[in-house]
Formats: C-alpha cells, sequence, structure tokens
C-alpha cells in the first residue's frame, strides 16, 4: 500500500510508493485498495497513444492548414481544436512553427491588426509544401495498412 505524507496540506506519494507504482485510492472508480485496476492502465494507455499520435502528426496538420493560406498562431489553434483530437495550446504551437521555421518549411511576415499589435503570420515554403506531399503519401499507405489489421466496425 502506499505511504502517504502532508507536507502543508498537501498530500503526497513517498518515494517508495513512485517507485513500486502503488497510487493511492483517490476515490476514482478506475481504482481498487489504492491500486490502479485495469480500467485505469486502459485509460491511461489510450490518452498516451492519442497524445503520441497527436505529436507525430501535428507538425504536417499546421503544413496542411497553411497550405490553403497565411495564419496566425492562434488562429492555427483555433482550427487545429475544431477536428477532433487534435485540441492544442499555444504554448505547444509557438515552438512547433519556430521549428518549422527554422526547418524552412514555414516563413512568416509581419502585418498589422484592427484588434492589437501586429501579428506574425506563417506561410507554407516550397520545401513545406515537398514535406506535405511525401507525409501525406506515407500517412496513406501507413493508415491503409493499420486499417487493414484492425478488426471491422460493428454496424
Amino acid at each position: 500500500m502506499a505511504l502517504r505524507a502532508n507536507l502543508g496540506g498537501v498530500d503526497t506519494l513517498s518515494a517508495k510508493a513512485r517507485r513500486d507504482g502503488s497510487y493511492p485510492n483517490d476515490g476514482s472508480p478506475l481504482c481498487f485498495h489504492g491500486l490502479p485496476s485495469t480500467l485505469w492502465r486502459m485509460a491511461a494507455t489510450e490518452m498516451r497513444s492519442l497524445s503520441q499520435l497527436r505529436r507525430g502528426v501535428l507538425e504536417y496538420c499546421v503544413l496542411s492548414l497553411l497550405s490553403d493560406t497565411s495564419l496566425y498562431a492562434f488562429d492555427l489553434v483555433r482550427r487545429l481544436s475544431e477536428a477532433d483530437g487534435m485540441v492544442i495550446s499555444e504554448g505547444t504551437i509557438y515552438p512547433l512553427l519556430s521549428r518549422l521555421r527554422r526547418e524552412g518549411w514555414v516563413s512568416t511576415t509581419w502585418a498589422e491588426s484592427v484588434e492589437g499589435p501586429p501579428r506574425r503570420y506563417y506561410a507554407l515554403t516550397p520545401a513545406g509544401e515537398r514535406a506535405l506531399a511525401a507525409f501525406t503519401a506515407d500517412w496513406r499507405r501507413f493508415r491503409d495498412a493499420v486499417d487493414a489489421l484492425l478488426p471491422e466496425e460493428a454496424t
């Protein structure tokens, strides 16, 4: 069973509890006698899987959004959030856009805004177009291979 300490009103797990993987029973229906149940592990795995998938395709989703028009970071976050499973924050998008700019896949321009300070707009470069085209071909092949291995959906 996990050993707990109360430090300044904050309940913490002991180092031993973190090391051996025991968890407190926090009242969650996914815990049983302080240990994560199978459902807890499944939920955690599902969240990690979605997070890893999102991380792997996010830059290409951004490139795809930029293939039609130049956008500023907040607009990219808003458009990505409209797609199921692609909710991200501005804290995620800015480092990604900086990396894409360093790689030469996007270019930036500043434009005045009627709603406040000037905005930095991002646009796809020819190198970004090539990277997106290569990813799109790879993604379709990969998606089809995974779909072929997954069981049919129940109707």
